[in-house]
């Protein structure tokens, strides 16, 4: 069984040029917005977003220091390494300079390592830098589109918000019916 995931593994990385990206673990929901977050492996950045949209998301949108934290201190243990970097959805591929959230987000939060972003040799993609690295713990750190190695893996952390409830989507619906009704009537 090991052999037969090996030769498969061996042939996507052959066949793609990228290692077949997996969810390590998932979905864990995060209290403060009930949004469902999964760790995938030790993968680039553009086949983690990729296989994020697959999961109905994108890599994490990281809104407050909150988030930040909690994103690290959940997922890093979870990787099995001692200095792992987790890709999030920030990310100034399209036009240099201009980082984005691949969710389409509006950009309210950054936590920038000082110095960061340096687009040093290329690097578009941010990652939430290693718990082990000086402080500020948490901060980040733009990087190439790399797996990195043994020593700098980096694992992509997908954020999927859930779909609104039918429920909800009831009860928002007879609350405008109602609303429309009574502008409808004539007033006495």
């Amino acid at each position: 069984k090991e052999s037969v995931c090996f030769v498969v593994a061996f042939a996507a990385i052959a066949l793609t040029g990228h290692a077949a990206v997996y969810t390590v673990t998932g979905p864990i929901v995060y209290p403060a917005n009930g949004h469902s977050y999964y760790l995938t492996s030790q993968s680039t950045w553009t086949d983690a977003e990729a296989y994020a949209q697959t999961l109905g998301g994108h890599l994490a949108t990281v809104n407050d220091l909150a988030e930040d934290l909690w994103i690290l201190n959940t997922f890093a243990p979870l990787t099995g390494s001692s200095h792992p970097s987790l890709w999030i959805g920030f990310n100034d591929a399209a036009v240099e300079g201009t980082f984005v959230w691949a969710s389409g987000e509006p950009v309210t939060f950054t936590y920038w390592y000082p110095g960061e972003p340096n687009d040093l040799g290329g690097e578009d993609y941010a990652t939430i830098r290693a718990p082990a690295e000086a402080p500020p713990v948490g901060s980040w750190n733009d990087r190439a589109n790399t797996i990195g190695d043994a020593s700098d893996p980096m694992f992509g952390v997908i954020e999927v918000v859930p779909e609104p409830s039918v429920a909800v989507l009831t009860g928002l619906g007879v609350a405008g019916w109602v609303a429309f009704r009574r502008k409808g009537k004539p007033e006495g």
